[in-house]
């Protein structure tokens, strides 16, 4: 069997990539080791850029229906305290302003499980011819010049043999692939074991009418959390830390009392649901902050957790999986189909790599501000996440960010952003002037076999993209603005043709 793309690991990051590999029309074949999609919400939120991505795929509507909190993110109150029946302590983290968040994005933060979201993206990418495999073992991976050999083993022990192209290990933390790899890691390491339990519970009089988005907790252990699994205000899902996530370890501690220690409530009655089918009601993972050394070795490219490790605070260590993902999935396209050299692919280390060491210092910074841990920050000064994901002010079509969002329809039941013109192809904007452009982007993608999609904007548009009548930008399949020229002068045919060979390492 051949398959362009081998993605081993079927959890938020490889569903991504499938999904994002299909947007462009590329085969992909899916192993997972578990049997199923793990029912554990571990990742609370998605961040509005992980959105905007999952956008451009067609699935913004379907994951924000399957939200199970039922309560907008803007009537939800994060709590930090020692008990959640203590008083609220204060917290010197940067906030961002929803009237921001508002101005640079169509999309907000969607308060959603991990589990919710990727029954969403397994249906959504099986539904559009993904080979989804659960229950199946990568147990053998060999290279070669023009691809890669890999060895299955399926759920009833049956061995097969897969040919692709290139593969992407997402493969979680531990990743047995980046191992095999010899890819080492750098960071502060392991901070702790997260013990983690769904609960059902009355926590009423520890409330006191609050409805809460999650509970950061310094009892019975710093790194104690807590949040609702749905609107009932009985379910809930409680983590705490641990020293050591032996079986050992946690068998004799009593959960129970663990909750009765967060919530202050002596007398509350604590029952523990099964979180995960087959393995109990207790789930442990390591919280941790490292970055892999290395992105790629030869055909094989590390995507999320296998790539970097960072504590679940801010949502940042799902947004840097998902647009590693996104990244990963338009280069390999454009190889695949011979519109990119396959010089290209050395950028997705180059870029994706030093954003992940930001989101990871942030993160870790907010670990031990949120959980009251030992440090000061890591040495790392705490940003406002819309800043980690946009830039420090709305950008006006500056190479290297991402373009701005303006509503181009005033319908209010389906607005349209600009941002909805980016996706799987190249996109050249330019001004109410702009036919000289149209005319030379049309010529050079013909020379170049590369489609470039080209918009004209109207004046209302074009100011806050930096256009003038003699400008253009020419935006990624990311949203990127990856080239801009100020004024049409000397030959526009040749200077696009140039443009284009070398973002795409022609």
């Amino acid at each position: 069997m051949h398959v362009g793309v081998l993605v081993v690991g079927g959890s938020l990051t490889g569903l991504s990539a499938a999904l994002f590999l299909g947007m462009h029309g590329v085969p992909c074949l899916v192993v997972e080791r578990r049997d199923g999609i793990l029912a554990h919400p571990r990742l609370r939120g998605l961040l509005p850029r992980a959105m905007e991505l999952y956008r451009q795929a067609g699935v913004e509507d379907e994951i924000v229906s399957r939200c199970p909190v039922g309560a907008p993110p803007t009537d939800l109150v994060s709590v930090h305290a020692r008990t959640l029946s203590e008083e609220h302590e204060p917290l010197t983290e940067p906030e961002d302003g929803g009237a921001d968040a508002e101005q640079v994005s169509p999309c907000g933060f969607v308060p959603i499980g991990q589990d919710e979201l990727e029954t969403v993206l397994a249906q959504q990418v099986r539904e559009r011819g993904c080979d989804l495999r659960f229950g199946t073992r990568l147990t053998d991976l060999a290279q070669g010049r023009d691809g890669v050999m890999a060895r299955l083993r399926g759920p009833d022990g049956t061995e097969e043999t897969v040919e692709a192209d290139y593969v992407i290990a997402a493969d979680g933390a531990s990743s047995p692939v980046r191992r095999r790899l010899g890819i080492r890691s750098s960071g502060p390491g392991t901070l702790f074991h997260m013990v983690t339990m769904h609960i059902h519970a009355d926590l009423s009089p520890a409330l006191r009418g609050r409805r809460i988005g999650m509970a950061y907790l310094g009892r019975p252990a710093p790194g104690t959390t807590l949040g609702p699994l749905d609107s009932t205000g009985t379910r809930w899902f409680f983590a705490t830390a641990v020293s050591s996530g032996s079986s050992g370890d946690i068998a004799s501690e009593d959960p129970a009392a663990w909750v009765r220690a967060a919530t202050g409530l002596d007398a509350l009655d604590v029952r523990l649901l099964e979180q995960v089918p087959g393995a109990g009601r207790i789930f442990t993972f390591p919280v941790g902050a490292r970055v892999a050394d290395r992105y790629r070795v030869g055909r094989v490219f590390l995507a999320g957790d296998a790539a970097h490790l960072m504590p679940p605070t801010g949502s940042l260590g799902g947004l840097t999986g998902i647009m590693d993902a996104h990244d990963l999935a338009w280069k390999l396209a454009f190889v695949l189909r011979g519109s990119a050299g396959p010089a290209l692919l050395d950028t997705y280390g180059a870029e994706r790599r030093p954003a992940a060491e930001q989101a990871m210092g942030q993160a870790y910074a907010r670990a031990l501000l949120r959980w009251r841990l030992p440090g000061h920050g890591g040495g790392c000064t705490l940003l406002p996440t819309s800043v980690l994901m946009y830039g420090a002010a709305v950008p006006e079509g500056a190479p290297g960010t991402r373009a701005p969002h303006l509503y181009v329809s005033e319908d209010a039941s389906s607005p349209m952003s600009t941002l909805d013109l980016y996706g799987t192809g190249l996109v050249l904007l330019v001004g109410p002037e702009g036919d000289a452009w149209e005319s030379a982007a049309h010529r050079a993608g013909q020379r170049l076999s590369v489609a470039v999609e080209v918009y004209h904007l109207d004046a209302d548009l074009a100011g806050p993209h930096g256009l003038t009548n003699g400008s253009a930008l020419l935006v990624g399949p990311d949203g990127v603005v990856v080239w801009r020229c100020d004024g049409r002068r000397g030959d526009l045919d040749g200077t696009l043709e140039r443009v284009l060979r070398d973002l795409l390492c022609r």
